[in-house]
């Protein structure tokens, strides 16, 4: 059986999304939450959009069954929660295609713009991920895989350019990727990508999170938790005991609005040309939620169309390209 398996992941702090090819030469997509803890370290029950990984003798909960206290917002991805998440990604892809015993995995990954600038850190990173291209084994919800990353790519984090390259093409463009965590900034001329121009500022969604929530716990003097924000960023003012707190819209409307401008003074203060760049397209999740601001501060910008996805369908075009568009 031919047994190679092209499979792009992009695993963020809040989601880790990912993609191969079916056999009817489509495009395929998963995603779930990046939330890890050792079973050890928790007591819960297994939810939907929850997994039970086993890993070297030790065992994880993966998903929607942990708070999100146990999101890791480390810059690096060189740690044990993304590595858990990876090969939990390869497990899926793996099951969905009723892979063989000993699969051949060619991966894609992606790492901060900051950190891939360095070759010594994507280098580590590899190695990390992909241990010596050694057989990896794991057991998800009871059921064993193994497989060996025959090869691994590491990319940018802000790269959504080659999944549809003709929007991109003869042109330069700005991209900023909105994340749980990070933004990251990338110009790219003709779909080359600038390296010199890669950025990477802590102002992603959870940083705007934790100024609201620290705003409205000194207004209202109670404390607001992370799915309390998540509600009031959905409503755009708080409730408390059922009524609407007067003022509430307003204030969130203008920490937003702070936090837009403050991306942008970032992008300025690095000679990142925002304010007269022609196009410019936010891409990641964050974009999604921020849409109605960044449009009103960047009027002529395009958010885009699978924000969340952008980055690793990109990364599959580039994997396929490199591997010589080798089918599953």
């Amino acid at each position: 059986m031919y047994n190679n398996y092209l499979i792009s992941i992009d695993s963020g702090k809040s989601s880790s999304k990912f993609t191969w090819r079916n056999e009817d030469n489509i495009i395929e997509k998963g995603i779930f939450h990046t939330k890890v803890a050792e079973l050890s370290d928790v007591t819960t029950d297994l939810f939907s959009n929850s997994d039970s990984v086993k890993y070297n003798d030790r065992t994880y909960i993966v998903g929607d069954s942990l708070s999100s206290d146990h999101t890791n917002y480390d810059l690096t991805k060189q740690t044990n929660e993304h590595l858990i998440c990876i090969y939990l990604a390869i497990a899926k892809v793996l099951d969905k295609v009723g892979a063989s015993p000993l699969a051949n995995v060619h991966l894609a990954i992606n790492t901060p713009t900051s950190l891939y600038k360095n070759n010594r850190n994507r280098q580590n990173y590899a190695q990390f991920i992909q241990q010596d291209a050694k057989v990896i084994g794991l057991e998800v919800n009871n059921k064993a895989f193994s497989f060996r990353i025959s090869s691994i790519t590491v990319l940018p984090e802000c790269l959504p350019l080659y999944h549809n390259a003709n929007e991109y093409r003869n042109k330069r463009v700005l991209i900023a990727d909105i994340g749980s965590l990070n933004v990251s900034f990338l110009e790219a001329n003709n779909l080359v990508p600038q390296i010199d121009t890669m950025l990477t500022a802590t102002l992603g969604i959870n940083i705007l999170k934790a100024k609201i929530a620290e705003t409205l716990t000194t207004e209202y003097g109670i404390s607001f938790f992370d799915d309390d924000i998540d509600q009031i960023l959905h409503d755009k003012c708080v409730y408390l005991e059922g009524q609407k707190q007067e003022g509430s819209t307003q204030l969130i409307e203008q920490l937003i609005h702070a936090h837009v401008k403050q991306l942008a003074n970032f992008a300025k203060s690095r000679k990142i040309s925002i304010s007269s760049m022609q196009n410019i397209v936010f891409t990641g999740g964050g974009s999604l939620l921020l849409k109605p601001y960044l449009l009103q501060h960047f009027p002529s910008a395009i958010i885009h169309s699978d924000s969340q996805f952008a980055n690793v369908l990109s990364y599959q075009r580039v994997l396929e390209a490199k591997q010589g568009d080798k089918k599953q």
